[in-house]
């Protein structure tokens, strides 16, 4: 059995909420001029704690829209909407006694929440969290083609997120974020736990542009 044989249903979720989201963000935009919205995208390396193979190999993709406001000088929020792929990866390694070769895909559709601070004119921090809906796993643990993870993947995940941006010019910025999961998004096998350890989590470092409208 294939993890996303009902794929095409939970895509056409997917893609309702992102167009809700979109909707939400005119009337906003529109009501309020404190308001910006933009586009986004970049990159993310990440890993699965607790799977066992470790290192950010995973390469993928995050992009999507979302929106701006400042409080005050110093202080502001912005929400987001974007796909996000995260994920595992060991790639011929010889010396790991667990499997040489691994590929683990998951994508998301993910919403932060975020709070801003901001340093100085061309600096800003930003914290928060979100949650994020898995509408695609897949699982590669011997070359022989991506199939269903086993224990399954939970459909949601709560990302902490921690960031540093940059605005070289005065409608764009570029970030460097870390994001980790609040709760588990799979049991151990056999679903053994150790004190805080309750599972696998989630673990990415992430490039992104944003370009304000």
């Amino acid at each position: 059995m294939i993890f996303d044989l009902g794929f095409n249903r939970k895509f056409k979720i997917a893609v309702s909420f992102c167009m809700f989201f979109i909707l939400i963000t005119i009337i906003s935009f529109a009501q309020n001029k404190g308001f910006r919205s933009g586009i986004m995208a970049g990159a993310v390396a990440s890993q699965v704690d607790g799977d066992r193979h470790e290192g950010y190999n995973k390469a993928g993709f995050q992009g999507g829209i979302f929106l701006m406001n400042k409080f005050s000088k110093k202080t502001g929020f912005h929400v987001e909407m974007k796909y996000i792929q995260k994920g595992s990866r060991t790639i011929n390694n010889p010396d790991s006694i667990y499997a040489p070769y691994y590929k683990l895909r998951l994508s998301y559709v993910e919403v932060p929440f975020l709070f801003d601070f901001y340093l100085k004119k061309k600096f800003m921090l930003e914290t928060g969290t979100g949650f994020s809906y898995l509408f695609r796993a897949r699982e590669d643990v011997d070359r022989y083609g991506l199939t269903e993870p086993i224990p399954v993947f939970k459909r949601f995940d709560m990302p902490f997120v921690f960031g540093v941006c940059y605005f070289p010019l005065i409608n764009f910025y570029i970030n460097f974020r870390f994001s980790y999961s609040i709760i588990p998004v799979r049991n151990h096998p056999a679903n053994q736990t150790w004190y805080f350890d309750k599972g696998q989590y989630n673990n990415l470092l992430s490039f992104g542009m944003y370009l304000m409208l």
